[in-house]
């Protein structure tokens, strides 16, 4: 797919917003943009295929229904554009408003409504296999990049920029100034995340928010199975296996290319899911709960197109988060004992040769 003309796409939204600061606020004609544009306009614009929209809506029908029982709502369908036009620019609302004929409040409440009635049901976005066949089928699916092993996923975390909260506003400070919640995620070879966790400021370290995560529980108590590739950040163990700090021998630097290779999987999911959600690249002036919420349906919304094949929009590379896992690998990867017997097994037994 042809490069998106996002300049020609942000002049006509701002040409919106002016035509519509002059004109008095009034009750205004909510037209559909499914009626209105063609198949290319639509995806451009919203970041969902025409066909992916209809379904979305009607996946969220009775949850918005019943959050706007009232006269003179806005029907789910304009709920859930108005919430994808603005995850898809990272636009004020009253951007977002405009461009589908309503008040800033309402485009407000529809984004809001949108991105809690994805996040609470986030599990229908966001999941690991359950079916042995498909479990295998991951994991040969990984070993096929570069011949590492027994890999469940790649996981990593990414800071998404905030406005500073009135409360515990320090903690939200990321390692270059400005204010961040710090979300973890594990991607496949797919494209998709398997699990995610979004409610940690910025200046927690991707090691803590591992040890205080489900998957953390799942993993130790051995219901999951297999492995996680973790960067600097990480401390080893024997489900999370890491890059080696000087590799010397010829099988350490085997496992040290096959380990690099295999682990690109999740900075590329990272920057297709801010690539086409650009909300995510931008600052969310909102509440901590409400940002989580807008980032997790964000995730959400990612494994919902990636799944259906539609084209991926130009990646956006964020260099925080790749500094900030060499920042922080002294200070917490005090790996285990067992965690280092693990990673010596694997580079003797499938890079010794």
């Amino acid at each position: 797919m042809a490069l998106l003309d996002m300049e020609y796409i942000d002049r006509l939204m701002d040409d919106g917003v002016r035509r519509a600061l002059r004109r008095e606020r009034v009750f205004r004609d909510r037209g559909n943009p499914l009626d209105v544009l063609d198949d290319l306009q639509l995806y451009e614009r919203y970041r969902l295929d025409r066909q992916g929209i209809m379904d979305l809506t009607e996946m969220l029908d009775d949850v918005l229904r019943r959050a706007t029982n009232r006269s003179q709502a806005l029907a789910p369908s304009h709920q859930v554009l108005i919430a994808l036009r603005f995850y898809a620019s990272g636009a004020f609302q009253i951007t977002t408003g405009e461009t589908l004929n309503v008040s800033k409040s309402s485009a407000s409440r529809a984004i809001r409504r949108v991105s809690l009635a994805i996040s609470t049901h986030l599990n229908k976005f966001v999941y690991y296999p359950t079916e042995p066949a498909d479990i295998t089928c991951v994991r040969v699916q990984l070993q096929a990049i570069a011949g590492f092993p027994g890999v469940l996923g790649v996981i990593d975390g990414t800071q998404v920029k905030v406005k500073g909260p009135r409360r515990r506003e320090c903690e939200y400070v990321g390692r270059k100034g400005g204010h961040t919640m710090n979300v973890q995620a594990v991607a496949l070879l797919d494209g998709t995340f398997s699990n995610v966790l979004v409610k940690y400021p910025g200046l927690v370290h991707d090691s803590r928010i591992f040890r205080e995560s489900p998957l953390y529980r799942d993993l130790q108590a051995g219901r999951k199975q297999g492995l996680l590739l973790g960067d600097l950040a990480y401390a080893l163990s024997t489900f999370l296996m890491k890059p080696l700090p000087n590799p010397v021998t010829d099988p350490e630097k085997r496992y040290q290319k096959a380990f690099l290779t295999t682990r690109a999987t999740v900075e590329r999911t990272f920057g297709q899911l801010k690539g086409r959600w650009n909300c995510l690249h931008q600052e969310l002036r909102y509440s901590p709960p409400r940002c989580c919420a807008i980032i997790s349906a964000c995730v959400g919304l990612h494994n919902f197109a990636t799944r259906r094949h539609m084209p991926p929009f130009p990646a956006v590379d964020d260099p925080e988060d790749l500094a900030e896992a060499v920042e922080v690998d002294d200070l917490l990867n005090a790996a285990a004992p067992d965690g280092k017997v693990k990673q010596q097994q694997i580079i003797r037994q499938y890079f010794n040769d």
